[in-house]
């Protein structure tokens, strides 16, 4: 049977000792009732240490082994609408205002933004143009025509929808073409047929004003890919090159277009 242990007393005359029948303390930092019975039992408190842990390991494999759907190519070029050819979701642009004279045949386009931006996009547009030099993409010259018509600018934005590579839009009345940002990191020219893209869907009949109609955006991609061809782009193709080839290889692209938002002007 345990000793009897002292508790301390005092009084300001002094302090002593009077003897007590609690047991002894635990000693390992667990609270205690005022007996020294633990308020958990150790083995309980062990198991809660344990299965914190475990459940963040159970809860993170969890999120990771969601059975995600990868995108189509149609999905990753969606319809925008009457005033944004293709739907980019929210844009962050540079801040930067500064405007220079695209290249060659785009010198009546602005490009607008700081200058490593000034200088993808300026790239990017010399690619268009030797393409239009060629002569054998008179859809694209009609659409540069478009461009110039209403006062074309090109910027470079970082996308929300990171898999859309271009898209156009009305803004005070002028038409401001986009090119994602991915393009200043790697070879700028490569961002050209992501271009060609929206200069022939700036030739729709119907947009502004409507959404950019299905056989449109068909052409569109059909352009596109020719461009990835004829252009010298280096190793590998853009991601905008393989979405517009996959595109066109559907079993039914103009009904996977369709349940993205393009018009239907058949």
């Amino acid at each position: 049977m345990p000793e009897p242990r002292t508790v301390p007393t005092g009084s300001r005359r002094g302090a002593g000792t009077e003897p007590t029948d609690l047991p002894p303390l635990q000693g390992d930092g667990l609270p205690t009732l005022p007996t020294g019975e633990p308020v958990l039992q150790r083995w309980f408190v062990v198991v809660l240490l344990v299965m914190v842990p475990v459940t963040l390991a159970v809860t993170v494999w969890a999120f990771m082994a969601i059975d995600r759907e990868p995108l189509s190519a149609a999905e990753r070029r969606p319809a925008g609408g009457p005033e944004v050819t293709i739907a980019r979701g929210e844009a962050m642009l540079s801040e930067t205002r500064d405007a220079e004279p695209g290249p060659g045949c785009s010198q009546a386009i602005r490009v607008v933004g700081d200058p490593g931006s000034q200088t993808a996009a300026r790239a990017a547009l010399e690619g268009v143009c030797d393409l239009i030099d060629t002569g054998d993409f008179p859809e694209l010259r009609e659409g540069l025509v478009t461009w110039i018509a209403g006062d074309g600018q090109l910027r470079v934005a970082t996308f929300e929808l990171s898999g859309v590579e271009s898209s156009a839009r009305v803004e005070d009345d002028r038409l401001i073409v986009e090119l994602n940002a991915k393009f200043q990191f790697e070879d700028p020219r490569r961002g050209s047929p992501a271009l060609v893209h929206q200069l022939v869907l700036l030739t729709d009949p119907g947009w502004p004003g409507e959404t950019v109609g299905v056989t449109t955006e068909l052409r569109a991609a059909a352009l596109q890919q020719r461009a990835c061809d004829v252009l010298e782009l280096g190793a590998g193709e853009s991601r905008g090159c393989r979405d517009a080839a996959e595109l066109l290889a559907a079993d039914d692209p103009v009904a996977d277009l369709l349940d993205v938002g393009f018009r239907d002007d058949r």
